[in-house]
């Protein structure tokens, strides 16, 4: 039976900050991005949903009690 081969631990921490780097740029591509048939990324919706919730909560608070 073959015994397993050692990484040293620098060539392993060089993979993982690689593979970190790696999806990171796929998570900010996939929200950044304007997809086919969206006029707007997915950060642009949220910033539209939040700014919409604030209106409609601002209108709320506007009413006398």
């Amino acid at each position: 039976m073959k015994r397993p081969r050692h990484i040293p631990p620098h060539r392993q921490r060089g993979q993982t900050i690689l593979e970190y780097a790696i999806v990171a740029g796929i998570l900010a591509t996939m929200l950044f991005a304007t997809f086919p048939g969206a006029d707007r990324s997915v950060v642009g919706l949220l910033i539209k949903a939040f700014r919409d919730a604030w209106a409609t909560y601002s209108y709320t608070l506007s009413f006398p009690l």
